[in-house]
């Protein structure tokens, strides 16, 4: 059972062609003029670029595409690379680019190409690796220690399923921190409901504490991506965040064909 007067004591595939003369992505972004390109109606302006020759897909429901939509992806890692992917296909004569309305078009060519059932497998399998990533990027959690800054769990959840703790392989972590689940519930910091822990208000007064503040400052909410898998400790998903660019390739796969 914990004793509030030492509670804190335990705190501690891109191959590159070049064509002489050929008009390129690259060329044509260097020679671009704010007051050549012409508004174009019918833009897929949401279009998630992945940076892999299935980009393409934007063609399906579009015959022209802006160059500008390429220019404005604000990760520069993944700008280039469409940009490389874009650069390719208009060398292999899957696009074209027009200089005079600033676009990219698509040719016979490349409509045979996004066709392929090949391609079509590609951008599935791509599609998913990028809402995997995604998601990955979008999920925070607690990792809990079996330590009684456990009690930083309920700062960002209003409830704990001890399902997602006994599943855990680490049969280890999970016994040490039931162990101290039972302690903190015998003190009245915590109550189980079910399957379910809640925090008390007993529990509530000692997270909001100053002292508690300052003995856990360094247990808070992490990105499942930034986790290392450490041994010992049980991440547990406290948020879910689907953005927009989730959103939006979840959608793309929807539409395409």
């Amino acid at each position: 059972m914990y004793d509030e007067n030492d509670l804190y004591n335990e705190v501690g595939n891109t191959i590159k062609s070049t064509v002489s003369n050929a008009k390129t992505i690259y060329d044509f972004m260097e020679k671009i003029n704010a007051d050549t390109p012409e508004t174009l109606t019918g833009v897929n302006s949401d279009f998630v670029f992945t940076g892999q020759s299935t980009d393409l897909s934007y063609f399906y429901n579009f015959n022209e595409m802006p160059i500008e939509l390429i220019e404005k992806i604000p990760n520069e890692t993944l700008k280039n690379a469409v940009k490389d992917e874009f650069n390719k296909a208009v060398l292999d004569g899957k696009l074209e680019i027009d200089t005079r309305k600033g676009i990219v078009k698509i040719t016979n060519k490349g409509r045979k190409f996004i066709n392929k059932p090949k391609f079509q497998e590609a951008l599935q399998q791509n599609t998913y690796n990028m809402i995997s990533q995604q998601m990955q990027e979008q999920i925070l959690g607690f990792e809990l220690d079996g330590s009684i800054q456990d009690l930083n769990f309920f700062n960002f959840s209003e409830k704990l399923d001890l399902t997602e703790i006994i599943k855990n392989p680490d049969t280890s972590a999970v016994q040490k921190i039931m162990g101290n689940l039972a302690e903190m519930e015998k003190s009245g910091f915590i109550k189980m409901e079910n399957s379910f822990i809640r925090i008390t208000d007993k529990g509530k007064e000692i997270i909001n504490s100053d002292m508690f503040k300052l003995a856990t400052k360094g247990a808070t909410e992490k990105l499942i991506s930034n986790l290392g898998g450490v041994s010992g400790k049980i991440f547990i998903v406290t948020k879910k965040l689907l953005n927009s660019a989730v959103q939006n390739i979840v959608q793309n796969s929807l539409n395409t064909r």
